[in-house]
């Protein structure tokens, strides 16, 4: 009976010890990846050409309120020639609207309207946690229902976004949108648990579980959002916008094999470049001519 005892206790201390790891291990999971001073704060480093380019173009900025009472940002930059057709450039994670300089001048330059939004928790922009483009979708729907009160019956909208911009863009896809003739996703998840297990094995070489569901609880308590519901799987397959997925052959931060799920998954009419030698993000600066070309014409195709 003692030797029972005995080990009762001990297996009980053990669960105990287990369990307090696996809460303060999912707690400081979450502070480092969702809280807006953790990971997400990390430098962009000095703005480039294209960058102190976007600084220096006459720009308006919009703001919205979202239904949790944070205020949102975003660049607004008119075409030289007036025109109701607008695309909108959504950052990527530890990013802001400022640092996307090179592919907004890629849409001015090609003659459109570009709003390029702050993220909530990133840039100009209200929030303490990162939505990882699920929380971020219904704000990017009232962007766009904006743009269309502003251009009214003739508002032709397309929608483009990199790394978790990309991801933001393929789950606002799900949405009931209006007048989205496109949408361009490059390097993008497609679920936030997925890239969730990849960093925390490649960054930390720890197990997914049961760190990630623990982490889970923490968003949902305060962030605001269950992140397992997030996947392109259930958003694409609600769309028919013609869809654009562009990845890097090197990604080896969102591995390139989202590329092919989230071509899989897309109903409608969809086309795929895989950028050979291409890291995370860097299709533009590996291919910058062939990226501008094949993207604005991509553009032109829909925009009529």
């Amino acid at each position: 009976m003692r030797l029972k005892k005995c080990v009762k206790v001990i297996l009980s201390v053990a669960v105990g010890v287990v369990l307090v790891a696996d809460v303060a291990a999912g707690g400081y999971m979450f502070n480092y990846a969702f809280i807006k001073n953790g990971y997400a704060s990390k430098s962009q480093g000095k703005l480039g050409k294209n960058g102190q380019w976007l600084l220096n173009q006459k720009q308006a900025t919009w703001e919205q309120t979202t239904k949790d009472h944070l205020k949102l940002k975003a660049r607004y930059i008119a075409a030289t020639h007036k025109t109701a057709k607008t695309v909108v450039v959504v950052h990527g994670y530890g990013s802001a609207s400022k640092y996307m300089g090179s592919y907004i001048r890629m849409f001015h330059d090609a003659g459109y309207n570009v709003l390029a939004p702050d993220n909530r928790s990133f840039g100009r922009s209200q929030g303490n946690y990162a939505g990882y483009g699920w929380k971020d979708r219904t704000d990017m729907k009232n962007w766009i229902n904006m743009i269309n009160r502003r251009n009214g019956k003739d508002s032709q909208i397309g929608l483009f976004g990199v790394s978790m911009g990309a991801a933001t863009v393929m789950y606002t896809l799900g949405e009931k949108l209006q007048n989205v003739k496109f949408a361009v996703a490059d390097c993008g998840y497609s679920t936030i648990s997925g890239e969730l297990d990849y960093q925390l094995k490649e960054m930390f070489h720890l197990p997914s579980f049961p760190i990630v569901p623990t982490a889970s609880l923490y968003a949902d308590v305060l962030a605001g959002y269950n992140f397992y519901q997030a996947s392109t799987k259930d958003t694409l397959k609600r769309s028919k916008v013609p869809i654009y997925i562009i990845h890097g052959s090197k990604d080896d931060f969102v591995p390139t094999k989202n590329a092919y799920q989230n071509y899989d998954y897309a109903q409608g009419p969809k086309k795929l470049w895989i950028v050979k030698g291409a890291g995370h993000a860097q299709s533009y600066s590996v291919a910058k001519q062939k990226y501008i070309d094949n993207v604005t014409n991509y553009a032109k195709e829909y925009f009529k």
